[in-house]
């Protein structure tokens, strides 16, 4: 598929990220919300997009023909047919039960049904060029493989709030402003710190080590888009979330070094990298903490996060990256 074509698809796909990010802040900050909305708002974003996503796919199969619908462009149909799926059902949700405010929004069914659809559409340009023969790319075929990646970081984010690094420090709208990883001395925010580390090393560790693992990114893409990463959190919150917008550029910074050594990184450089980077972030993240005076916690929690996220990091690398082992040839018996 041409990489223009897989670009367009790219901006639409922001589109409807942009349209389902600010209705589900709309539906956590706002709890008395009407539920005659449906059609109005965030939703004309969302499913502006979405029905963008329909003629892309329209225009794709007249210039590509038809089979490209489920081929390359497989992802971005099924997509688009989970996303048109959880709109109805989203739809027939609210006039049953009503409109879901707060956390319920994160956990709804109809919405997690938006998130998977939209999780598909968001990695269609990036299975699209992962199925092709292309292995060094140019900074348009880079910006189809890290725009997507850090779409769904982004959005994956959203929805695991209640335990996502975006979240520190920022108020939901429910009067409480969650704490900063390392900023409290309760129990309860430290283990829930704790859930924070290990999910964000997952998270971040599984989708880059794969992208490493497969092509070469033109220079610059990976530091800039783990910048972009963590500048909405910085808009929202201003200055209490700087630490995580320096955690995410540490982060990148380890990501760019590793990528150029792409095609020649050992089964332990691999780990090395699954370590490191994890690390990198929360090293930096807890210096801008305890640079702001905020920092709470005792030496052995907040050494003991850094290893646990290198470890959790260094283990997610390895399977995200594990080889098939090769079939051993049938012994032939003599006679």
């Amino acid at each position: 598929m041409p990489p223009g074509a897989l670009l367009g698809l790219v901006a639409i796909d922001l589109v409807v990220t942009i349209g389902l990010a600010g209705d589900i802040l709309r539906h956590v900050q706002n709890q008395a919300l009407n539920g005659q909305d449906f059609l109005s708002g965030w939703h004309l974003v969302l499913y502006g997009g979405v029905l963008a996503v329909g003629l892309w796919l329209g225009l794709a199969a007249l210039r590509l023909g038809p089979g490209v619908v489920w081929g390359e462009a497989r992802f971005a149909t099924i997509g688009f047919l989970t996303l048109s799926f959880g709109g109805v059902a989203d739809s027939a949700w609210h006039a049953a039960y009503g409109t879901e405010a707060a956390i319920e929004a994160l956990v709804s069914p109809p919405h997690l049904v938006v998130f998977v659809g939209l999780s598909l559409l968001l990695l269609a340009p990036l299975r699209a060029l992962w199925v092709s023969d292309r292995r060094e790319l140019g900074p348009i075929e880079t910006a189809c493989v890290v725009l997507p990646v850090v779409s769904a970081l982004l959005v994956a984010s959203l929805f695991t709030g209640y335990l996502s690094p975006l979240t520190g420090g920022m108020d939901l709208g429910s009067g409480n402003i969650e704490p900063l990883v390392g900023a409290s001395y309760s129990e309860y925010d430290l283990v829930r710190g704790l859930g924070i580390v290990l999910w964000s090393s997952v998270l971040l560790v599984v989708p880059w080590s794969l992208v490493l693992d497969r092509f070469r990114l033109f220079s610059g893409f990976a530091l800039v888009s783990m910048g972009a990463l963590g500048l909405p959190p910085l808009v929202v919150a201003g200055s209490t979330a700087r630490a995580s917008f320096f955690g995410f550029l540490a982060f990148g910074v380890v990501i760019e070094v590793a990528a150029r050594y792409h095609g020649r990184r050992p089964a332990w450089l691999r780990l090395l990298v699954g370590a490191a980077a994890p690390a990198a972030l929360w090293s930096v993240y807890l210096s801008v903490v305890g640079a702001d005076g905020q920092l709470r916690w005792s030496q052995a929690q907040w050494g003991g996060i850094i290893v646990l996220s290198a470890i959790w990091g260094a283990v997610a690398a390895a399977i995200a990256t594990r080889q098939p082992t090769p079939a051993r040839p049938a012994r032939v018996e003599p006679g």
